[in-house]
């Protein structure tokens, strides 16, 4: 099989996790195996064109951000090599696959990818795999078998398949090479702009000896000099989070590699010791979701989340070391002026080194999706664009705020953050604790100006 990963920039790369772990089982089923990484090819579709002639089945892992491109990619294969059969996978395809399928797709794979694409490679006839979509040619209509559950034994999946990508083809701020770890799948909080399709709503957790075997393979085999954790809730049990961090500690891992925890946190939990062991197993940068400061819109967002516990979260952060961030969202179709200059004006207050305003972007299989959908404005289709959380328009008619409205109390709110000469100083002294090296921090300051003049990084 021949696994694409769809082009599409952002200011950051990341090695493509779900793709290396739908690689790892088809190496560990003996069946052969490429992968072209859009992000790092700059004659993408030459490079297709010369590999694809070696397979017979095309993969292709999209999340809604590399919709657009993964259709278009979809459409060049179909064009040019009609007899392939294509297999999509990944967040879009299991939301989309009735707009996918059987112009673009053959086979879609819904939510975890493991077991289905394991039967896949066993040539299992694909009526008798549950959780996929595919197309009856008898029939000329889609089938969809249901899923039956999710996988409970994390540890009975093999590691990525690091060894197919070049870690210094990417690029994120920090130390590299870095690399991405998940030490958990699915999340109990039902938050309306998050998705469950892929990894549900049951907490499930890798072992501490599984995650830790992956980190010194890592750092032993690859270099890794960086770990950033994307887990959904890295934090939400503090005693699993302490006996990782203990793990790490013990074996060494701490003196050569740190962690960072990009894909945010929850910002009510705060746990002194779990900080604490944090910054022993040498985590240096935390972000912390926040989202909103109108208890109002959070309540709305189902977030469950007591803004009255946020400011002692970010302070012991902050008090422990560690270069924290702020998330949050500007734009909820039930947001008010005063919810936004609420947000301006709490963020600006805390003590954090770097915030991020997001614009609302509803995604499919969303309740959030569901309830914007009505007003969805024209020309957003996700297949059709790339997808920019920063700086693109609104993406629904918002019933309380103009577009004006919205890009001025984003670019304000970093105005206000940014413009506090104390918090720049502290910045500086805090990239200059963490040895931040000149590429990145003249990163930052380009980061900074575009932000400021353009709304975007």
């Amino acid at each position: 099989m021949l696994l694409i990963v769809p082009k599409y920039k952002l200011w950051i790369t990341l090695q493509p996790y779900g793709a290396l772990c739908i690689a790892a089982i088809l190496k560990k089923k003996k069946q052969p195996i490429a992968l072209i990484d859009g992000v790092c090819e700059s004659d993408y579709y030459g490079k297709i064109r010369q590999e694809i002639q070696n397979h017979s089945e095309i993969g292709i892992s999209a999340n809604i951000a590399h919709s657009y491109s993964g259709c278009e990619t979809a459409k060049f294969i179909r064009t040019n090599f009609p007899n392939k059969r294509i297999i999509w996978g990944g967040p879009y395809g299991s939301i989309e696959y009735k707009r996918l399928i059987p112009e673009l797709a053959d086979i879609v794979v819904l939510g975890e990818g493991e077991i289905q694409i394991a039967k896949l490679a066993e040539n299992v006839n694909p009526k008798d795999i549950p959780g996929i979509a595919y197309w009856d040619k008898d029939q000329s209509k889609i089938i969809v078998n249901p899923r039956k559950g999710f996988i409970s034994d994390l540890d009975s999946l093999p590691y990525p398949a690091w060894e197919m990508t070049e870690a210094n083809q990417y690029f994120t701020p920090g130390l590299s090479p870095a690399y991405t770890i998940i030490t958990e799948r699915g999340c109990p909080f039902q938050c309306i702009n998050c998705t469950k399709v892929i990894h549900g709503s049951k907490f499930r957790t890798r072992s501490v000896d599984h995650i830790i075997g992956e980190m010194e393979l890592l750092v032993n085999k690859y270099n890794a000099k960086e770990f950033h954790i994307w887990d959904d809730n890295f934090t939400l049990y503090p005693e699993r989070t302490k006996e990782i961090c203990r793990a790490i500690i013990a074996k060494g891992i701490n003196k050569k590699a740190r962690f960072a925890l990009p894909n945010g946190i929850r910002a009510d939990i705060c746990d002194e010791e779990m900080f604490d062991l944090m910054r022993a197993a040498n985590f240096q940068i935390v972000i912390i979701a926040i989202e909103s400061a109108d208890q109002k819109v959070i309540d709305q967002l189902k977030k469950e989340l007591d803004l009255d516990k946020v400011r002692n979260t970010v302070e012991m952060a902050v008090d422990k070391g560690f270069r924290v961030g702020l998330f949050f969202m500007m734009g909820l179709p039930f947001e008010t002026l005063g919810s936004l200059k609420k947000s301006v004006k709490f963020a600006s207050s805390l003590p954090a080194h770097h915030v991020f305003f997001w614009r609302v972007t509803p995604f499919p299989g969303t309740k959030l999706y569901d309830i914007t959908i009505g007003s969805k404005k024209e020309g957003t289709d996700y297949s059709s664009g790339y997808v920019d959380y920063e700086s693109q328009g609104q993406r629904f008619k918002h019933p309380n705020l103009s577009e004006f409205q919205l890009k001025f109390y984003m670019r304000l709110g970093y105005l206000k953050f940014y413009g506090n000469p104390i918090r720049i100083f502290r910045i500086i002294k805090k990239l200059k604790e963490q040895k931040v090296l000149l590429h990145d921090l003249a990163l930052f300051i380009k980061c900074g100006i575009n932000l400021l003049f353009t709304g975007r990084r």
